[in-house]
């Protein structure tokens, strides 16, 4: 019995350290990756970064899948620049804390509404993404049509000083009553360029504003699983931050577990539009086109990352 001890701790001690062995190996590869211009040198990099991730995977126990995709040849500050810390003061949102959530019966798996899969590119507009997302789904969820609406709207015309270097959920700026404007525009008023562009856009906009817009618990914190289950249940879909890293950049398939967190910390807004109990996971729309993922998206483990942060959905 002591022998086999020795060797249960043995083998621990044995996969702890080649995992953390990895990691310098992992952020000099990554280095290298984005540095190089060189096509031959660049798919060589990431053979190796992808290796030596699969490995820590195996030593772990994680099963999903990861591969080469578009959104690897980006850095992640290049595609995530949620902050937090840019939450407009005096936000028309309501915060009713998880205690408000009202108990429904729910099924095992679920399927809301999404809008289709986009593309920021190299641009850290992902709350524009979300935002727009929100606004998309929330109109499909009323029974009308899949609008194509404008993201580079919010980047380019919001009143915070947000753009591709940054930004919070923009809904403050497009629902009913804002001082700022009547409501999101159509795409084709004001094209995505994945850039800081000045202020632009046609001269008589068709408006689409969101109603309201609520956090489904605190906006600073993650809700409860069932509390964010009621909210998609109800209103179709949420827009939510999450903490990403490379392995979330590299995620090609199966149910993402490798459950890397900063505390209190997120870096990337998504939509989260439906669940399934079996796999114990949310499944989550990105906004780096349908290369990436699940043709752009994933599911994940609840809890992973800290996937809900700041939970919240708009009525159309």
């Amino acid at each position: 019995m002591k022998g086999m001890k020795k060797w249960v701790f043995g083998s621990c001690l044995l996969v702890l350290l080649a995992a953390f062995l990895l990691v310098p190996a992992l952020q000099s590869t990554s280095t290298e990756l984005r540095l190089t211009d060189d096509p031959v040198a660049k798919r060589q990099a990431l053979d190796r970064e992808l290796a030596e991730m699969r490995a820590e995977m195996k030593a772990n126990g994680w099963d999903f899948e990861i591969g080469p995709n578009p959104a690897m040849q980006y850095s992640i500050e290049q595609l995530c620049n949620f902050k937090p810390e840019l939450k407009p003061l005096n936000s028309s949102a309501f915060e009713p804390g998880d205690s408000a959530v009202t108990a429904i019966t729910l099924p095992a798996a679920f399927m809301g509404v999404a809008s289709s899969i986009k593309n920021q590119a190299s641009c850290g507009s992902c709350w524009a993404f979300s935002t727009i997302a929100g606004l998309e789904a929330a109109i499909m969820w009323q029974g009308g049509p899949e609008y194509n609406l404008s993201e580079q709207h919010l980047v380019s015309c919001n009143p915070w000083g947000w753009g591709c270097n940054g930004g919070f959920f923009a809904f403050d700026m497009i629902d009913t009553g804002n001082p700022y404007y009547p409501g999101a525009m159509p795409e084709t008023c004001f094209p995505y360029t994945a850039l800081d562009s000045a202020c632009s856009y046609c001269a008589s906009p068709t408006w689409y504003p969101a109603s309201s817009w609520a956090y489904v618990g605190a906006s600073n914190s993650v809700p409860s699983v069932d509390a964010i289950k009621n909210a998609i249940y109800t209103h179709g879909s949420v827009s939510v931050a999450i903490y990403v890293e490379r392995y979330f950049q590299a995620y090609t398939g199966g149910v993402m577990t490798s459950c890397k967190k900063r505390v209190n910390g997120v870096n990337h807004a998504v939509i989260l539009c439906g669940w399934d109990d079996s796999k114990g996971a949310w499944r989550l729309k990105n906004s780096w086109g349908t290369g990436w993922g699940e043709s752009g998206y994933m599911w994940i483990k609840y809890g992973c990352n800290n996937v809900g942060y700041g939970a919240c959905y708009c009525t159309y």
